[in-house]
């Protein structure tokens, strides 16, 4: 044979469109008559395609032979398994598997117990049947039942895996199908008839016949999907089986269950879409659900959080508070209330509120407990700062009454004195060396007085940001030799020593830097050390580091303690706060050269310890001639 038998090719392919019609129909009647009946068809392609498999085989050239039960029949059951999978759910293709399976090995053990009553006895034959059919191998249905096993199981692993790649259904149910029918036309061949001489022919026509159908069937499974399969319109009036059929048993449940699928589908949905951490529990209080919000939160997995796990997450310090207070409303079936803190593997803390309230069945029974827990990181952070403000305010509150108190003081004192003296000089009868006392207390008392009103205007200024920069070029060793001559007098008296370190030569003292403020900065550092120094003495200096000046005012007063030393440059506040009155001053001299220093471009710290002494550093830039700060407001 030459050429191409065409009229085996259109019966071929007609037998084709007969199966696939049959098969498409009554899977379009199963919301009528369910799917028995196509299962039952499929089980008769079984049957039919073993008994043409055994007998009869076309040739439609001198290389291809054609099975219709095995290329026909056996292809549209394979394609039928697809479309049940697609179109229902794994459960009902698993069943049509199951079924196909069982249906063969029946099969295997009638047509081998019909072998065996041939064999044995006399048969009466009147209509002259061949008997050939019977004789068929057991092996080779035994073959083909596992292939088809392996075939059906491959159909949905294959046509997943090709749906992450390819969103064409024809191109999904194609490749599917060409890879499944390839396979099963080669391994079927192979290990049923191995033996054959021919082996190689049946192989080329297995993989031609199936291949050229999975072709045809793919056609016109994917134009029944797109245009017959549509999702029903819930507007569309014309379905009258739901109005004079009533539904039987199955479907009511059918309907139930999709019900209740789909209310769990929208629970997960929204489990997953709310801002809030959802976990539900056993009555006994073990945990069966987390959703994805409450791992983020917690930082605990899905799988680590069940039962007791989630514990592990709180913070060591809420635990056994937690743990009581959640177990004690387990046992009392009420709702309860917490804030506690999550400790998450980086260390970093959140803190949430949970709440939990009981899960009732019809009977008022408790069968759980469910409960949320909200992130309120933020709020208490907020509390935090809110406290810390509140003792801030408060505390400031306390230095403004301590301070106008310590002002009342420091004013009444001097005022005093000088309305005193001043009566004092009325005396007609005062010698000329009395005379001069009086007139130089009220000179002391004016200048104290004077200094605690330019203090008040500094520390004004430097609030209301009205205080500039005044860059000039001074002689720095000038300016500390006029400090150490002004303080020199009042060390002498108080019985303590002043020395003075400077750390440029002659060439090098020149700086360009704010002469005022550098002046107010020292002075107010060795006042400072003055007061607090009763015996010993006081050095101060500075050295060049670099880019920097760094100047130093040392003494070996009462010191400070470690918790008050980065008090005392805020204002108002005195190294000893609490005996406020023990020495004079306003407590506003290091917050206005500390304020001064850093608007020089400086720092400024300080070093002691409680009773032995203090050293107060700050540094300036070294700057000379053009190289200066710029001007600031």
């Amino acid at each position: 044979m030459d050429t191409l038998n065409f009229y085996q090719i259109l019966i071929f392919l007609f037998q084709g469109f007969v199966v696939a019609f049959l098969i498409l129909l009554l899977f379009r009647l199963r919301t009528i008559i369910g799917l028995g009946l196509l299962f039952t068809s499929l089980g008769l392609f079984q049957f039919i395609q073993v008994f043409m498999a055994s007998t009869l085989y076309f040739e439609i050239s001198d290389v291809i032979v054609i099975s219709p039960g095995s290329s026909v029949l056996f292809s549209a059951t394979l394609f039928a398994v697809l479309l049940i999978y697609i179109k229902e759910d794994a459960t009902t293709a698993r069943k049509l598997i199951y079924s196909l399976v069982i249906a063969n090995v029946v099969l295997c053990f009638l047509l081998l117990s019909f072998r065996m009553n041939i064999e044995g006895a006399y048969n009466y034959n009147p209509f002259d049947v061949s008997t050939e059919f019977f004789y068929t191998n057991i092996f080779v249905l035994i073959v083909g039942t596992c292939i088809l096993y392996i075939d059906a199981l491959l159909i949905i692993y294959l046509y997943e895996y090709i749906s992450k790649y390819t969103s064409s259904l024809f191109l999904r149910i194609l490749f599917t199908m060409i890879l499944v029918l390839s396979f099963d036309a080669i391994s079927f061949t192979l290990g049923s008839f191995w033996y054959f001489k021919d082996i190689q022919k049946i192989i080329i026509s297995g993989l031609i016949s199936k291949n050229t159908m999975t072709l045809v069937y793919s056609i016109l499974f994917t134009v029944y999907l797109k245009y017959f399969e549509k999702e029903d319109d819930p507007l569309n009036h014309i379905n009258f089986k739901d109005i004079f059929h009533s539904l039987t048993y199955k479907q009511k449940f059918e309907v139930a269950e999709k019900a209740v699928q789909l209310t769990e589908n929208r629970y997960h949905v929204l489990a997953d879409l709310v801002p809030v951490g959802i976990f539900m529990t056993s009555s006994e209080g073990k945990t069966t659900f987390v959703n994805p919000k409450w791992c983020e939160i917690s930082g605990l997995s899905n799988e680590d959080a069940l039962i007791n796990g989630w514990l592990k997450a709180v913070h060591p310090e809420d635990r056994k508070k937690l743990k009581q207070g959640w177990y004690t409303s387990v046992d009392k079936r009420e709702t309860y209330d917490v804030e506690y803190r999550f400790l998450k593997s980086d260390n970093s803390i959140t803190w949430v509120l949970g709440r939990v309230i009981p899960e009732y069945n019809e009977k008022r029974q408790i069968i759980g407990y469910v409960g949320t827990i909200t992130d309120i990181t933020n709020i208490k952070l907020y509390e935090q700062e809110l406290s810390k403000l509140k003792e801030k305010a408060e505390e400031s509150d306390r230095l403004k009454s301590a301070f106008l108190a310590n002002m009342s003081h420091e004013i009444r004192t001097p005022m005093n004195g000088i309305m005193g003296l001043a009566e004092l000089l009325d005396e007609p009868k005062l010698t000329g060396d009395e005379q001069q006392l009086y007139l130089d207390l009220i000179k002391e008392s004016g200048a104290r007085m004077l200094n605690i009103i330019r203090d008040i205007i500094d520390i004004s200024r430097i609030a209301a940001d009205q205080v500039k920069v005044n860059i000039q070029e001074i002689n720095i060793n000038e300016q500390t030799d006029y400090l150490f001559n002004l303080f020199k007098p009042q060390t002498d008296k108080k019985g303590i020593v002043l020395s003075l370190s400077n750390g440029l030569s002659s060439k090098d003292i020149f700086v360009s830097t704010d002469k005022e403020k550098l002046t107010t900065i020292l002075t107010n550092l060795i006042k400072n050390a003055i007061k607090y120094t009763q015996e010993g003495g006081i050095e101060f200096g500075y050295q060049k580091e670099g880019n920097v000046l760094k100047f130093y005012v040392k003494d070996t007063g009462m010191g400070i303690a470690e918790d008050r030393q980065k008090a005392i440059f805020e204002r108002f506040v005195q190294a000893d706060i609490e005996d406020r009155y023990a020495l004079e001053g306003a407590g506003i001299g290091l917050s206005i050269a500390k304020a001064y220093v850093e608007m020089l471009e400086g720092k400024i710290w300080l070093e002691s310890k409680k009773e032995k002494g203090a050293t107060f550093y700050f540094t300036i830039p070294f700057c000379q001639k053009n190289n200066t700060i710029a001007n600031k407001v």
